[in-house]
């Protein structure tokens, strides 16, 4: 018994160890066949968007003085997301009534809505809507609009060349070559005039191919919120007849560029009036405050009524194949209240009618306090642009400068005005003097809207 008691702790040691050291390679081969097989071992951190680093880099600033000019929400005099009191209260009768379905909608979406929308941009008296030649698509927004159509004429049809302003909005390029057209420029802006590069324009539309779809956008061009005058823009309806090109129109936010719906509208409604196949993508988010529900539609105009039919059974084929879905029901349901309401409606559009004479006075004064420093520049040209953005064509070099002074500009140098107030209103112009000031008479070459340079991550979702 002795003997084996003077054994005992050392075969105990032993056993002790052994066991260690199978539990420590079992645990090895468990975490290298993990490693192996876990699904998401290969997925790598996403690039950040130009925007999510802008926001970030904002959120880090300290400084009291810093100023976000990047973001597209309309933000009232408190900073806050502008909200519409007609809104408020279209969602209060929704709420109330009880004879809302909660049937799953139709595949072109909300019946209703369609109607009012379609309404809204050509007007009661519409020959087109009249007659039957109208063909409405419930979306999420304009650029899904924009989406749906770019990919509906790609495949249903044989046109295979887009037309895009240089400068546009950077997703309009994703879009169409996403889809499958060789995508070509036209001259829109003179960057020496800082105005509507009409000439351009034209000579470009006129020497480009037969049949081609060209995107415009009907009020406050992006970037550079300079729209055509009414002549203008006949003159350019009478080119796109005569090469039967096929109109895409982007009318973004009615109401935001002018102050009145109907006036934004008026392209859309021109062109539909004139018997030609149009398109229109409009948005209801940022001019009826739905951040958080969007709401978009897509317009067939067709020149023959006899085409309808088989352009909404094609069209309904497609979102069916595609599994498409609508956006908010509630979103079209607050729309389609306070366009068929008359006392909402004349609510919504004095709101909009104040929210567009707040932006101006803004311009007004930045333009002001520029002309005071005698900042170089075409800034007189200003007040020419439309809607609650600033444009100025800067370099990537202006930006990081005023990036220093605490001022955050997309790369597009397009500023939202709306963050902009009597409180901050004397440093931005300052920050804009000084960095002006420091690069006179530079030559620029790395401006972000130069020639093939595309920066598709600028894009706001709304």
């Amino acid at each position: 018994m002795s003997a084996i008691l003077s054994v005992w702790p050392s075969l105990l040691l032993q056993t002790v160890g052994k066991s260690s050291i199978h539990r420590s390679a079992a645990t090895g081969r468990r975490r290298n066949d993990g490693e192996r097989l876990s699904p998401f071992s290969c997925l790598k951190r996403a690039t950040p968007t130009e925007m999510e680093n802008l926001n970030q880099d904002y959120q880090l600033d300290s400084s009291p003085r810093k100023m976000n000019l990047a973001h597209e929400v309309y933000r009232n005099e408190v900073g806050k997301a502008q909200t519409f009191q007609a809104v408020k209260k279209a969602e209060i009768s929704i709420v109330c009534n009880d004879f809302n379905s909660s049937e799953p909608l139709p595949p072109l979406g909300n019946p209703d809505f369609l109607h009012a929308a379609t309404e809204m941009v050509l007007g009661k008296s519409s020959p087109a809507q009249a007659v039957g030649r109208v063909v409405g698509i419930q979306t999420k927004n304009s650029i899904d609009a924009l989406a749906l159509a770019a990919q509906f004429l790609r495949q249903k049809t044989t046109r295979d060349v887009c037309l895009l302003a240089r400068p546009c909005n950077p997703i309009y390029w994703q879009i169409f070559k996403e889809a499958g057209f060789n995508c070509q420029r036209y001259q829109y802006y003179s960057d020496a005039r800082g105005e509507l590069n009409i000439y351009g324009l034209v000579a470009d539309l006129m020497t480009s191919p037969d049949g081609a779809v060209v995107v415009l956008d009907a009020c406050s061009q992006h970037p550079t919120g300079q729209d055509p005058s009414v002549d203008e823009w006949k003159l350019l309806f009478h080119i796109v007849k005569c090469k039967k090109m096929l109109p895409l129109i982007h009318l973004d936010s009615p109401g935001l560029a002018s102050g009145d719906p109907n006036e934004d509208a008026w392209p859309v409604r021109f062109f539909s009036d004139c018997a030609i196949d149009v398109l229109c993508a409009q948005s209801f988010v940022k001019n009826f405050g739905l951040y958080n529900e969007t709401v978009g539609h897509l317009m067939v105009v067709l020149s023959n009524v006899a085409q309808v039919h088989a352009f909404r059974g094609q069209f309904e084929s497609m979102l069916l194949d595609k599994n498409a879905e609508c956006s908010s029901v509630h979103a079209s349901r607050i729309v389609a209240k306070i366009l068929t309401d008359e006392k909402l409606r004349s609510e919504w559009c004095q709101t909009l009618k104040d929210m567009h004479q707040r932006v101006s006075r803004m311009r007004g004064e930045i333009r002001k306090k520029l002309a005071e420093l005698k900042t170089p520049g075409n800034w007189q040209n200003l007040v020419k642009q439309n809607g609650y953005h600033l444009y100025w064509n800067p370099s990537r070099s202006q930006i990081r400068q005023l990036k220093d002074r605490h001022i955050y500009v997309p790369n597009s140098g397009r500023m939202n005005l709306t963050s902009v107030s009597p409180t901050n209103l004397d440093s931005l112009a300052a920050a804009l003097n000084d960095v002006m000031q420091a690069t006179k008479g530079d030559v620029s070459s790395d401006n972000y809207f130069v020639a093939d340079k595309f920066n598709t991550q600028y894009f706001h979702s709304v």
